[in-house]
């Protein structure tokens, strides 16, 4: 059992409320941020390991996180813990949250979450990751994001799969790809709730994982291809997507989607439209969407291609300041549970390899971020974005 005494802990001075109160650093991993937080006996744990595909095995990290919600229902259900397994953009996420008296049967919910793949069960997970998939590029909705990443990141990764990508995969492979990733030292772990360090680190050590993984070298599968796209489409849908440079802060794109979505609520027309923050692979776009009758779809269109003209023409400092203290305070609310908590410090520390990305963020969002976000309009007004257009 290792103890404080063992580990590197750095007690964090910040007063903030997505800082954490200790960092424990293992030799050899996982690494684990303590957040003692709450005035109640619910704990909650998020367990994250970074996971790459390579075109040819796209999908792999959904098959993993099927199998892994498969075996984490089963504990769960006996004892009525929150439990869930994510594929994000960044890897694989494991989290519980339940009583502290449960705290060993949760350590043994995410030594299972995080075990190898069974091969049994592989055929099963496949046919549910095709069934979503299938569900995705059936919809006019998923045929156009599709494409809009295609076009916005070419190369990129699908981490839903393809048809081609799916049916290629095999136990063996996936295996593979499981082991060369969940290793010890690749682990980041985030705990909020109160309760003694000491504790976690005997329940939380190694969850069953080595030190060392293999480095598999896997031959190039060809590529077979993948059925073309066809939704059923009954009315125009229309995306634009911008890459974003990454000339900007996180804050800055964040206002700026914010002011784009506000702007457009404030001005509805005879359609429907939405403004998204995408994460494309290393970076950020910012995707405007929408669909339309075909009285209509000529209108949306010319909404479309004018909204961050739009956007910068109604652009305030009162304006962005508001939006700043909004997202404060959703920030501020979803940290109000343990599971928000660790989640929300658990992406940032993903997406950034900083512990300490939350607190920054909300750190940033009290400084004056007007002239960034009005930078930002500005070079969304003068680009040429990716387009894609489904017709009926």
């Amino acid at each position: 059992m290792l103890s404080l005494g063992e580990v590197a802990a750095s007690p964090l001075q910040v007063d903030d409320v997505l800082t954490p109160d200790t960092i424990l650093e293992p030799q050899g991993g996982p690494s684990l941020a303590f957040f003692s937080a709450g005035s109640s006996e619910v704990v909650s744990i998020r367990v994250s390991i970074p996971f790459d595909e390579a075109v040819e095995d796209a999908g792999a990290g959904q098959l993993l996180r099927i199998l892994a919600q498969e075996r984490m229902n089963v504990l769960a259900s006996r004892i009525g813990v929150r439990a869930e397994a994510q594929r994000t953009h960044r890897g694989l996420v494991y989290q519980v949250t339940g009583s502290v008296e449960d705290l060993d049967f949760m350590g043994w919910i995410l030594r299972e979450a995080v075990a190898a793949p069974e091969a049994g069960r592989f055929d099963g997970a496949r046919r549910q990751a095709q069934v979503e998939l299938d569900r995705r590029r059936e919809t006019p909705e998923g045929a156009l994001a599709i494409r809009l990443l295609d076009a916005l990141s070419p190369g990129a990764v699908p981490l839903q799969g393809t048809p081609g990508s799916l049916d290629r995969m095999s136990p063996d492979r996936l295996s593979a790809l499981w082991a060369r990733s969940h290793i010890r030292p690749r682990i980041r772990i985030v705990v909020a709730g109160r309760m003694d360090p000491v504790l976690l680190l005997s329940t939380l050590a190694d969850l069953g994982l080595p030190e060392e993984g293999p480095v598999p070298q896997f031959p190039p599968t060809p590529e077979t291809g993948s059925p073309r796209l066809t939704p059923e489409v009954n009315r125009h849908w229309l995306g634009r997507g911008y890459a974003l440079n990454g000339n900007h802060s996180p804050p800055q794109q964040i206002l700026a989607a914010r002011l784009l979505g506000r702007v457009l609520r404030e001005n509805p027309g005879d359609y429907e439209a939405s403004v998204e923050l995408w994460e494309v692979g290393s970076r950020r776009s910012i995707v405007l969407s929408g669909a339309a009758n075909p009285r209509s779809v000529s209108a949306l269109r010319t909404r479309l291609e004018r909204l961050p003209g739009e956007a910068l023409a109604a652009l305030t400092e009162e304006m962005v300041e508001g939006l700043a203290a909004e997202v404060r305070t959703e920030l501020r609310q979803a940290a109000s549970t343990p599971w928000g908590l660790a989640e929300l410090v658990g992406q940032g520390w993903d997406g950034t390899e900083r512990i300490e990305a939350g607190a920054e963020l909300l750190q940033a969002l009290r400084g004056s971020q007007t002239a960034g976000v009005r930078s930002l309009l500005e070079e969304l007004s003068a680009s040429s974005p990716v387009v894609q257009e489904l017709r009926p």
